[in-house]
This record gives structure tokens, sequence and C-alpha cells, in this order.
């Protein structure tokens, strides 16, 4: 859980964070986003080294749209530089910095792991369903889900491989992780009733990236019951859920 960054997040009103230093690498994210997941997944099978910023996705500062005008998360900030969109950030880690790299340089096998992410957006799609306290849209999100768990069955045997990237977690894996993490909280007794995603997802589960950003169960949780009081009509919702890093540098005006 350390490494998706414990951070404060910051809200409207709050100071701009001074720069990073040269070569420092700063994440601008929501530490319980899936698509920030994504490139913390990333950064932390690379080793590379970074800083967190937590933003308030509700409450935005203001001085988070000089560094991505859709206001959204992830954002890299390198030496002056800001790239946004989780894969793009993603991509753009495993190109530049050392280390094994995480994308597959084989055409098919790409184009083959870029057509299951499509079919991957019907896993994705459960998450808006979860949020819900209607049984019925609960029960359509579970089916949703089964389609998209399904076309990574068919894969798996397919490839013949533990991982969708092969041996070991790639890219493509770890851009899948995060939602089927939390599939496996909030649906567990769907992912058993496929064989091979079921054992993928131990095996995902050992991996020393997905341990190191991986949340527990009952923080997921507890993070889902303030998005279902927000959603409910609460004023604010609560992102600082578990442990809180406070920052080194001041916030408040």
């Amino acid at each position: 859980m350390a490494g998706m960054g414990n951070e404060r997040h910051l809200e409207t009103g709050s100071l701009a964070p001074p720069p990073p230093g040269k070569d420092v690498v700063r994440v601008y994210g929501m530490k319980f986003c899936p698509y920030v997941q994504r490139l913390k997944l990333v950064l932390a099978a690379k080793g590379v080294k970074h800083e967190t910023i937590n933003i308030n996705l509700v409450r935005k500062p203001e001085w988070y749209f000089t560094k991505n005008p859709k206001g959204l998360v992830p954002t890299l900030e390198i030496n002056g530089i800001y790239i946004y969109e989780s894969d793009i950030t993603s991509a753009y880690i495993d190109a530049v910095y050392p280390g094994r790299k995480l994308m597959t340089e084989d055409p098919l096998k790409k184009a083959k792991e870029q057509m299951l992410l499509g079919d991957h957006a019907k896993t994705i799609a459960f998450y808006k369903y979860a949020c819900s306290s209607d049984p019925e849209v609960r029960k359509q999100g579970s089916e949703t889900a089964k389609l998209g768990l399904g076309a990574l069955e068919k894969f798996l045997k397919q490839a013949k491989t533990a991982f969708v990237c092969g041996d070991q977690p790639g890219f493509t894996d770890y851009m899948m992780w995060p939602h089927i993490e939390r599939l496996g909280v909030f649906l567990p007794d769907l992912i058993p009733t496929f064989e091979l995603v079921k054992k993928y997802f131990d095996d995902m589960g050992l991996d020393s990236a997905v341990k190191a950003c991986r949340f527990s169960n009952e923080l997921h949780i507890e993070f889902f019951n303030f998005e279902e009081s927000f959603r409910a009509g609460e004023k604010r919702r609560l992102y600082d859920c578990g442990e809180v890093v406070e920052y080194s540098f001041p916030t408040a005006k």
C-alpha cells in the first residue's frame, strides 16, 4: 500500500507545492484511483523512485489545472514537463527508465494484448455498478464483469502462460490489475468461477509491485463506504482513509 502514497489530498484553496528537484519524478494522483494505481505499479516494477502529491478530485486545487488542464489524475511532472493519462504516463516510464522492459516489442503480441484491454473495459465497467445500492444494478455489474473475465480466461488458455504478458507480469497485466483487484473485493465470488483467472489473480498477488501497491480489502471497503455516502448526498468525500502523511512544505494559506 505504501507504493500508492499516503500523502494528504490537497484541495481547493491549498497552496501549490514547490516544483520537484532536478530529475525528480513527481506523481499527482489520488490514493484510491485505479488509474493512478496503473502508473504506480509500473513505477514499482521498474524501481523508479518518485514523490507523490495527492489531489482531492471533488474539490480540486486551483493550481492543479496548470499541471493538467483536464484536472484528472495521474499526472507526471519531470523537470517542468507534464504528462498525463494512465496508459501514456506508464508507457513513458517504461520507455525512458532502465530495467526490465514491461511492454512487448512483438507487434502481434502487442496487438493481441491491446485487443484484450478492449475487452477489459467490460471488467472496468463493473465499478460504477458496484457503487449502487440497488441489488439489480449490482447484478448487472456482475454480468458485465463476467464478459471481461471470460475474455481474460480465453486469452490465458490460448497463451498458455501464467500472465497476460508471459511468464512474469508485464505492462498489460499492470494496466488490468487495479480493477481486477477491486473486483476481488466487491464481487469476491465471481473470480473463482474462472479457473485460469483465479490462478492468475493469486499469482498476481505474489508480484512485488502488486504487493507494494495493493490495498487491504478492509481499506477498499472503508473508502467505498465513504464513496457511497458521497453519492447519497453528503457534502464531502473523504479521501484520506488509512494512514496519512503530511507534506514537508506549507499547504494552507
